[in-house]
């Protein structure tokens, strides 16, 4: 039997993307939480609290008072970036053990793929390879995005300093508290609050990067695992000369696994359920706030590079869980329709029929990941869409 699955084949060196951005913020489950990790992330969260209660300050104290409301939509999105990777880093350090739980099941499956049939390895290393794909989208989209506030920081200054007028560019244009505004062009408090400002994009790129791609590769990984019961149990029953102990033998090991495959989502929606049901919510306000800061600036004549970026991250941000959520759901109809069509009705075995109209009837409920309210799907984003476009339509309307 030909073996074309990797002999290293694991989580960690397969999806090395976003497991090496997870240890660089340090929100891998496997990193030990002792006392090194402690000050690491107390450093970490500091310096982001940091920079959401400047973004705070400025939306409120300034941006909002003054009427600039294009400043304000372009520091509440930050704000919400903000918050959003530190929820993320929560929901990692409250479920470590049930992620990690779920990242040694994918490691198992792949241990005992390597003894499969060369189809079914075909599909396990198909749906491995999709999830490394989802790693490469979210690298270049977050990577993209994030370089171009700091580089057009340096080309603005690199341009005036070559016209002899320096001056310094922020990052991010705020209005700090007390004296601090007053003194924020000093050389040393400007390159401290550019730093600051700096640490936070290098910070969200790696969240973005590590974190946003492992439940897309968890509901692919359970794609290919369902095709191959799928495959399995196509074939219970082809072989006429099959007994019927070597028949309830085999079907009593895909409904094993089958049950698997349910506790396996079921720990997913338990994990992430609350966290989609936000993410929902924050990209319904984060489009149309792009969206705008992208048209006022063609308004003015210019182009707004960084926020053109920034909205097809948005988009991605839910549309990559929608569209695999809704392959899963696919995937588990496909199955149910596999199990009608496997030729039981021929077989006179009452267990095994029964066994059979239990995983029919079970096989009727949507395999699908959900929000608090709704099914994550290709019809929630389209929802979320239309939402997104009516709150868009409000705020030219009050601000253009």
């Amino acid at each position: 039997m030909s073996n074309i699955l990797d002999e290293n084949l694991k989580f960690d060196t397969k999806f090395w993307i976003a497991t090496f951005a997870m240890r660089i913020n340090r929100s891998h489950p496997y990193i030990p939480r002792d006392r090194l990790w402690r000050m690491q992330f107390t450093a970490i969260l500091t310096l982001s609290g940091a920079c959401f209660f400047f973004l705070m300050y400025s939306i409120f104290a300034h941006d909002i008072q003054c009427g600039e409301y294009t400043e304000a939509c372009k520091n509440t999105i930050m704000a919400i970036v903000a918050y959003t990777i530190t929820y993320k880093y929560s929901i990692l350090l409250r479920y470590q053990d049930s992620v990690t739980d779920l990242i040694r099941i994918v490691d198992e499956d792949y241990e005992l793929a390597k003894d499969f049939c060369e189809e079914e390895q075909r599909i396990v290393s198909h749906y491995a390879d999709r999830g490394v794909k989802v790693c490469q989208y979210w690298f270049v989209s977050a990577c993209s995005t994030s370089a171009i506030f700091p580089m057009k920081a340096f080309m603005i200054m690199g341009k005036a300093y070559m016209a002899g007028e320096f001056k310094f560019v922020p990052m991010f244009e705020l209005t700090y508290p007390w004296i601090l505004n007053d003194y924020k062009n000093v050389h040393v408090i400007f390159v401290i609050l550019f730093s600051l400002t700096l640490f936070f994009d290098f910070y969200a790129t790696s969240m973005y990067v590590g974190f946003d791609p492992v439940v897309p590769i968890f509901m692919l990984h359970l794609c290919g695992q369902i095709d191959i019961l799928n495959l399995r149990i196509s074939k219970l029953f082809s072989n006429s000369t099959d007994s019927v102990e070597v028949v309830q033998q085999n079907l009593r090991k895909i409904l094993v696994k089958l049950q698997e495959i349910y506790q396996f989502v079921e720990v997913i929606k338990k994990n992430f359920t609350f966290l989609y049901e936000f993410i929902m919510k924050t990209t319904t306000f984060l489009l149309p706030l792009s969206a705008f800061q992208i048209t006022e600036s063609l308004r003015n004549g210019e182009l707004n590079l960084e926020f053109m970026g920034f909205f097809s991250g948005v988009i991605l941000h839910f549309f990559i869980p929608c569209y695999y959520s809704d392959l899963l759901m696919e995937t588990g109809e496909r199955f149910r329709l596999a199990i009608y069509s496997c030729g039981w009705e021929k077989h006179s075995d009452q267990r095994t029929v029964r066994t059979i109209l239990f995983m029919l009837t079970r096989a009727v409920k949507p395999l699908v990941i959900s929000t608090v309210f709704c099914a994550i799907c290709l019809d929630t984003f389209a929802e979320m869409c239309r939402e997104s476009y009516s709150i868009f339509n409000l705020m030219n309307a009050a601000w253009a």
